[in-house]
């Protein structure tokens, strides 16, 4: 008996055998959801930020430096778990 195998020639893979078969998007309806929320708190935290305020005090309120930082946090959290999101 010989020692050899026969060698068989694979065909190599077509890119349709990697992708999804069913045609189905990425990410579902909910993950598209939070992404356009995630977004809109990203665009008032920003937004908030631009709102003129002078040398603030520990006795006055300032949207812009005690909101604002918190909009645009929980943006990025959401968009974090928007992409996460099975």
């Amino acid at each position: 008996m010989s020692a050899e195998k026969k060698l068989t020639k694979v065909p190599p893979k077509s890119i349709e055998d990697s992708t999804n078969k069913t045609g189905s998007m990425p990410f579902s309806r909910a993950n598209y959801t939070w992404l356009i929320v995630g977004i809109v708190l990203l665009v008032v935290g920003y937004v908030g930020l631009l709102i003129p305020s002078e040398f603030v005090d520990s006795k006055e309120f300032s949207f812009s430096l005690y909101i604002a930082p918190w909009f645009i946090l929980s943006g990025f959290l959401t968009l974090i778990y928007a992409i996460l999101k099975n």
